[in-house]
């Protein structure tokens, strides 16, 4: 996955000079660059171009020719601002058994290193410290933020004006209370946030090592599945008939022994 600054780059083969070629980004924002896209003199018909990435988010790339008629389109995704990231590219690398040198698929590596610590996060709850806004609607004395750990409120507001902070109190798990009640309204409680942990457990960064070894294996080539048996894998004493064991979770495999490595850290639920 490209992150602000990196150069994409694209490579377009239309099969013969066109009459014409024209190329173009539209950026998460939604406005558009043009870009100046070259002919390979060595391989008429095949344009390439970059583009050094400007914004976070999905960026929708598209290509088109006149003479002979074509066209193309493709889409690239720049990381969230925050990175939430719960290991890093060279330890995971180093849990790979991939070369620190090697930088072939680092985009791609990163991308599942993102998806990796999305489903960890789904069952610890924020991990990767960031920024959080989020709305909710008034009406009641407590509001329950979705993001916990919480580890400080920085801003909230009803209706747009901010709320004194001493009229509402917030706790760890999530839990923000206001004195008097909030007042009632649909998503009128804009709440700004920071969440995540100080502090990563070890056994969270191991969870999230071993669900991205798992997960990457298939990209290694061969007949590999993230649920086969094999040697290294650590799925217990039960062997294949454990390595079979588990669930999916935001299309990644999760076996049980990654599961029971999050159970101390699993988040509960909010008492109110």
């Amino acid at each position: 996955m490209l992150d602000v600054g990196d150069t994409a780059s694209f490579t377009w083969d239309v099969g013969s000079t066109p009459d014409t070629f024209s190329a173009r980004v539209r950026l998460p924002d939604g406005t558009q660059t043009t870009l100046s896209p070259t002919e390979d003199p060595d391989q008429p018909g095949r344009y390439v171009a970059e583009y050094v990435v400007a914004q976070h988010g999905r960026h929708l790339v598209s290509a088109a020719a006149t003479g002979p008629a074509w066209a193309d389109v493709d889409v690239f995704n720049a990381a969230p601002p925050d990175w939430p990231a719960i290991v890093g590219l060279a330890e995971a690398k180093k849990h790979l058994e991939i070369e620190a040198d090697d930088h072939a698929r680092d985009d791609e590596l990163r991308g599942f290193i993102l998806s990796a610590s999305m489903v960890v996060e789904d069952v610890v709850g924020v991990v990767a410290r960031r920024t959080v806004t989020e709305t909710a609607s008034g009406g009641g004395r407590n509001i329950v933020l979705e993001k916990p750990p919480v580890l400080e409120v920085v801003d909230v507001r009803v209706d747009g004006a901010v709320v004194d902070p001493a009229a509402y109190r917030w706790s760890p798990s999530g839990l923000l209370s206001h004195q008097s009640g909030w007042p009632a309204g649909l998503r009128n409680v804009e709440v700004t946030y920071l969440a995540g942990k100080l502090v990563v457990p070890p056994n969270v960064v191991n969870a999230t090592l071993e669900l991205l070894r798992i997960n990457w294996r298939p990209q290694e080539g061969g007949n590999y599945a993230p649920f086969d048996g094999g040697a290294g894998d650590d799925f217990g004493n039960g062997g294949l008939e454990a390595s079979l064991q588990g669930n999916l979770r935001l299309g990644f495999f999760v076996p049980n022994t990654v599961i029971q490595r999050l159970q101390p850290d699993q988040r509960g639920p909010v008492i109110l």
